[in-house]
């Protein structure tokens, strides 16, 4: 029998292939040459299956062998193609619902323990008193050990209603507890934070694209009109990964007259679909600047592409991430939750740029671009509605590049290590009442350098394993002495850097562990709003706002 699935499965494959209505040979390819690779392929495929079935050391799921079969497949493609089993359904769900049932928190590995990072406001998590930092040692009486956050999360999804036991450790307390939470629907919020920077100057950071996106957008800029005289608007796209296309066009509307063009997609066996605005906007000539930066992409890059096309908004930050491919979902089994996410299509913003970046996989050149081209090549210009000059380099290029503020090396091994969020989290069991949440002290700072020598955090100068490395070299190869004596006279003038590291980097560990206090005692929207006060990208948005004559030379709006 195990012989014979194999053969049929590839027989299955083969009639299915050559007969449906759906399957189509390249173009301008020799036909007799494509079906008789098409052909050997599958034969290939059953012979080697066969002499696997035959002479494997042990015994093989076929299942698994086939699965594995086309994850090699779609690995010939390009990253977003996927085959999606039951658990990844779900997790689709999630992202492009933004909702599910479950228990309401944010978790993470830490030193190869289950911590949770952040309870969600108004979930069975936070309302039963879970913190920051707990750990979670068992799950309905079973213990968690080894397993991965995917696992764990999966776990404690569910039907909602349900309940589900953890055994919680905490930091400061010696027992262990358990608590016993019921499953809700659970709502991500994809406005992370919504308020004024100063009068007159709305902030919005938006960190999704779900179908709800729109709607909360809306709420958020209703209530800063409410609040005060709105007259400028920041909207905060950076690090959005994306989401779904009619959000963004949703979005888009929010600021853009009707019928306005958004985004059109193309694909080589796709029909081209053009996508328009379909309402009148809630603030049509309200000045606005997007932020954007590597991490926008999909969705945000068609927002930000869009309104900068259309020179309805200024374009600050870093160049977006550059993924402007389309993606449908198939159904492959009507009995269970099996699909085929499949690229489909490109993105193409009203200019005529496509928004995808050039090497969107690692075997894929069809779309490739030379790679000598450079920015200001006129062969990619293109033109906004203003007649300003645009290129197609994939991902949305700002109109004005404001780098973000760089973190020291010593800074990114404390969060690496994180040394700041355990910190923070013994912080908070210890003075569950600190008043002055303004100001970390010398002393708070001081108890954190002692926290740091406790738990023996050891710091290595960037270039440390390089050196140790040469100095290797130069003793397998006998090196001279004079030379063995320079590396030995880097290393030694670089340790006593790095003994100074915590004091050349004193305030910006001290920004980063206010903010790790911030969230711990006021949550996750507190965190942002500390954020913003020295975040120099909004800093200087703000001011271009602020010069409506410099914000219209940018888009080239007549005066």
């Amino acid at each position: 029998m195990r012989r014979s699935f194999i053969q049929i499965l590839s027989i299955t494959l083969t009639i299915t292939l050559l007969v449906s209505p759906g399957f189509m040979r390249p173009l301008n390819a020799d036909e007799d040459d494509y079906y008789f690779r098409l052909k050997k392929s599958w034969q290939y495929m059953q012979r080697v299956y066969e002499k696997i079935n035959q002479h494997y050391v042990e015994e093989v799921d076929p299942y698994n062998l086939i699965t594995a079969g086309i994850d090699g497949m779609l690995d010939e493609l390009d990253p977003y193609t996927d085959f999606i089993e039951e658990e990844g359904q779900r997790r689709l769900k999630i992202i492009t619902t933004g909702k599910y049932g479950g228990l309401g928190m944010e978790i993470g590995l830490r030193n190869g323990e289950i911590v949770v990072i952040s309870p969600i406001e108004n979930t069975p998590a936070k309302k039963m008193g879970i913190r920051a930092g707990d750990i979670i040692k068992e799950i309905n009486g079973k213990s968690i050990s080894g397993w991965s956050v995917r696992k764990v999360s999966a776990k404690m999804r569910g039907k909602i209603g349900t309940e589900v036991k953890l055994l919680i450790e905490r930091p400061g307390i010696e027992e262990t507890f358990e608590v016993t939470l019921e499953r809700a629907e659970i709502v991500i919020e994809d406005i992370g934070y919504a308020g004024y920077i100063e009068e007159g100057t709305g902030y919005v950071s938006l960190n999704g694209f779900t179908n709800k996106s729109p709607e909360e957008l809306r709420q958020a800029l209703r209530e800063l009109k409410y609040e005060g005289n709105l007259q400028r608007v920041i909207l905060d796209l950076r690090d959005n990964p994306g989401g779904l296309l009619e959000a963004a066009v949703q979005i888009v509307n929010l600021f853009v007259e009707k019928d306005a063009p958004v985004v059109s997609t193309k694909g080589f066996r796709e029909e081209s679909h053009e996508f328009k605005t379909r309402f009148n906007p809630m603030l049509p000539n309200i000045p606005l600047v997007v932020m954007v930066n590597g991490g926008s992409a999909s969705a945000s890059e068609i927002v930000a592409g869009a309104l900068q096309d259309l020179d309805r908004a200024v374009i600050m930050g870093e160049p977006t991430y550059g993924k402007g491919l389309v993606q449908k979902v198939y159904n492959l089994d009507k009995y269970k939750e099996t699909k085929l996410k499949m690229t489909t299509a490109k993105y193409y913003i009203p200019s005529g740029r496509c928004i995808q970046k050039k090497d969107y996989g690692l075997h894929n050149e069809v779309f490739a671009r030379d790679s000598s081209d450079t920015l200001d090549n006129e062969e990619h210009a293109y033109y906004t509605r203003n007649k300003r000059v645009v290129y197609d380099k994939g991902g949305i290029y700002p109109d004005i590049i404001v780098e973000d503020d760089s973190m020291s090396y010593f800074s990114l091994q404390l969060l690496k290590k994180n040394l700041l969020f355990d910190f923070a989290v013994q912080f908070h069991s210890n003075q569950p009442d600190w008043l002055d949440k303004n100001v970390v002290t010398d002393s708070i700072l001081m108890a954190f350098r002692e926290f740091g020598m406790q738990n023996e955090f050891k710091f290595d100068f960037q270039g440390h394993r390089e050196l140790k490395r040469l100095k290797q070299i130069a003793d397998n190869n006998q090196y001279s002495p004079e030379i063995k004596n320079l590396i030995s006279e880097l290393e030694s003038k670089l340790n006593e850097q790095a003994k100074h590291a915590f004091d050349d980097n004193r305030q910006q560990i001290k920004k980063l562990l206010h903010l790790e206090l911030v969230e711990k005692y006021a949550g996750r929207k507190a965190r942002y709003k500390y954020t913003l006060k020295d975040d120099q990208q909004i800093a200087r948005a703000t001011e271009v706002l602020k010069d409506m004559s410099a914000y219209n030379d940018i888009l080239a709006i007549q005066n």
